[in-house]
């Protein structure tokens, strides 16, 4: 273990990191000075083939040489269309020259930051260094350190298990919305079977829009109850509280026994109202979820701070 906490190279990584995001600002307004080169350019080139193009027809045999011709300017214009062309060659040569010297600084800046490598690595390692030493020596420092590593693992857990619920609540929330979808469709069907007598057509439509739904709320019925085991790691109860326990236990009965076209539309409709209220709960979730995913990263920030704080000062 170095004597001296590796100071030499915590400042080596610190420069790095510093440089790192230099060249980064520098990529970026690079990247934006390309963007307007570009259409620059593409603007100089545009005009470049109109002057062309105007020249053109005056020189070749064309109605427009003809009238100039009959009107004994033929020679003056075409020395006037030749000046604009060429000074539009001198533009779309100047925005060409520009854009490529941007392009180079671009590619100078990129092949900086691969250079420099994994900055945020090097200072991690050198702090990690710096935190043995410090750690070794004992006090009120390695004391806090120790807490502060404790608090962040625990916060890192809970980033985790916010990134794992999160993502079963947008596949709820697909899955909802994909039901939904299907159950209106449904529902249409159902209403000009029911009161315009849709005949065997509109029924079998009906029904395969029915199939196709309970499909999909099978589905959406396995992403809540993922998102409930998630929401339980996270020491939440779920979504059961808003009135839609009963409804992931009847998804594969609800359309069952169904013997008149009312009964079809009542069940549509008890099924429409279970999936928004789901839908409505799932998006109470994903807001709480971001409010304790914002939380956690901030709390991590600020750790990671005190850290930096207790090793470099």
């Amino acid at each position: 273990m170095p004597t001296d906490g590796g100071e030499e190279e915590l400042a080596a990584a610190r420069a790095a990191v510093v440089e790192h995001a230099q060249h980064t600002g520098r990529r970026e307004r690079a990247r934006q000075e390309l963007a307007a080169a570009d259409e620059a350019l593409a603007a100089a080139r545009a005009s470049l083939a109109d002057e062309t193009e105007d020249v053109r027809r005056l020189e070749s045999l064309s109605l427009s040489r003809v009238w100039a011709g009959l009107r004994g300017d033929r020679a003056q214009r075409l020395d006037a269309e030749r000046a604009e062309q060429q000074a539009a060659e001198y533009v779309a040569a100047t925005a060409q020259a520009r854009h490529d010297a941007v392009a180079r600084e671009l590619a100078a800046v990129e092949a900086g930051l691969v250079a420099l490598g994994d900055v945020e690595a090097r200072w991690g390692a050198a702090l990690a260094v710096k935190e043995q030493w410090v750690r070794g020596g004992g006090g009120a420092a390695a004391a806090e350190l120790a807490a502060v590593a404790e608090r962040t693992g625990a916060w890192r857990a809970e980033q985790r298990e916010i990134v794992e619920a999160r993502a079963a609540a947008e596949d709820a929330a697909r899955a909802l919305a994909a039901a939904a979808d299907e159950l209106r469709g449904a529902d249409a069907w159902s209403t000009y079977d029911t009161f315009f007598d849709g005949g065997a057509f509109a029924s079998m439509a009906k029904h395969d829009r029915l199939d196709r739904a309970a499909d999909l709320l099978r589905r959406a019925d396995g992403a809540l109850r993922r998102l409930t085991v998630e929401l339980g790691d996270l020491g939440e109860r779920g979504i059961g509280g808003v009135g839609v326990d009963g409804f992931t236990r009847t998804l594969d009965i609800w359309f069952d026994n169904i013997f008149t076209d009312w009964s079809v539309r009542n069940r549509i409709a008890e099924a429409r109202d279970r999936v928004g209220a789901a839908g409505r709960a799932v998006d109470a979730v994903r807001r709480r979820l971001a409010e304790r995913a914002g939380t956690a990263d901030a709390e991590l920030a600020a750790l990671a701070a005190r850290r930096e704080t207790l090793l470099v000062g």
